[in-house]
């Protein structure tokens, strides 16, 4: 369950796998790992991985069906293109600022 909910929410994010591992700073072998339910992450990657997603770690466990990040997308749906663009050189800004 893991595996297919964290590979759609990457996808609805925009991510591949590899830009992915990189925002989570691992290896694209993990990510591939976790989506194909061959490896598990830390609780530290999970809690890490629902912060840079917006969701929860009961979504993402298959605990609940409620995705928390679904209301987030909707609001970014009535952006305009423009508007998504600065807020994701914003997020990439901050995950940046974060690192040093």
């Amino acid at each position: 369950m893991i595996g297919e909910r964290l590979a759609e929410l990457r996808k609805l994010n925009g991510d591949t796998q590899e830009s992915m591992a990189k925002k989570l700073h691992t290896s694209t072998n993990a990510v591939r790992g976790w989506e194909q339910n061959r490896t598990s992450s830390s609780q530290e990657m999970l809690i890490a991985i629902c912060k840079l997603y917006g969701t929860s770690a009961d979504y993402l466990l298959g605990l609940t069906d409620i995705d928390p990040s679904d209301e987030a997308r909707k609001q970014r749906q009535r952006l305009t293109e423009e508007e998504q663009n600065e807020m994701h050189r914003y997020e990439e800004y901050l995950l940046w600022k974060r690192k040093k």
